[in-house]
């Protein structure tokens, strides 16, 4: 009975589909469309990305464009860190997954789950032994990171926290470890909806989950002390966690 369940539940999900435009490969669930991914190409090969500037002094390379049928959508560029970055730039090679493809996946499970997250709607790659990689997905519009609300409007600190408690749990509980999650990496909405975004590099704990919630915890306490950041934001997180039992 599990198995055929399990088998009912895989035949629900959309099998990638691939567009092929020179060089690149879109591989995405039967969101894009030819004019859709042709549109992206020009952006790809016009756009070596904006440098993003984040508030915890990291960098990132994006570019923010509008799709005909998806409306805004943010591409993400991924590269290597420290030296590698400067002797290879976003050049891979083939060996594993795409980190592309690893983080859209992680997002479509995220989102499954109940986390608030950025829908994806294509990875892509360009080449075969070297490869560059994208991630094409929705852009979140007019938002504040943790630490700006923190600045801007501190009252409503509490609860924006209590929301993201709530969608760590569902990380802790389903053994989601996303390694980089930190004030600058949550985003609230005008509404005040909140979303956890940059799953790069996200996988399975194989602990038990009251050891992931303290590797959260020990995690996020030492972003907020590296980053000169109001210690409230470790004080609400540790009493929003701590409470967390399996």
């Amino acid at each position: 009975m599990t198995m055929s369940l399990l088998r009912g539940a895989e035949s629900l999900v959309k099998p990638f589909s691939d567009i092929v435009r020179g060089p690149f490969i879109f591989s995405s669930r039967g969101v894009l469309t030819d004019d859709s991914a042709t549109t992206l190409v020009r952006a790809l090969r016009g756009a070596a990305g904006e440098s993003a500037q984040s508030t915890l002094g990291g960098r990132s390379r994006s570019t923010v464009m509008q799709i005909e049928g998806l409306g805004r959508v943010f591409i993400k560029h991924y590269s290597h860190g420290g030296l590698l970055r400067a002797l290879t730039g976003g050049r891979f090679i083939a060996y594993g997954v795409p980190r592309a493809r690893v983080e859209f996946e992680m997002l479509e499970k995220v989102r499954e789950l109940g986390v608030n997250a950025p829908q994806p709607y294509a990875f892509v790659k360009k080449g075969s032994f070297v490869y560059g990689t994208w991630l094409v997905m929705e852009e979140l519009a007019d938002t504040r990171n943790l630490v700006d609300l923190q600045r801007e409007d501190p009252d409503g600190l509490q609860r924006v926290m209590t929301a993201l408690g709530e969608q760590m749990v569902i990380l802790i509980r389903n053994r989601i470890f996303h390694i980089d999650l930190h004030p600058g990496n949550v985003l609230v909405t005008a509404s005040g909806r909140v979303h956890i975004v940059d799953f790069d590099k996200a996988h399975t704990f194989k602990g038990p989950a009251s050891a992931l919630r303290d590797l959260y915890l020990r995690r996020w306490r030492r972003a907020v002390i590296k980053h000169g950041l109001s210690p409230v934001l470790s004080e609400i997180m540790s009493l929003m966690l701590r409470s967390y039992s399996e």
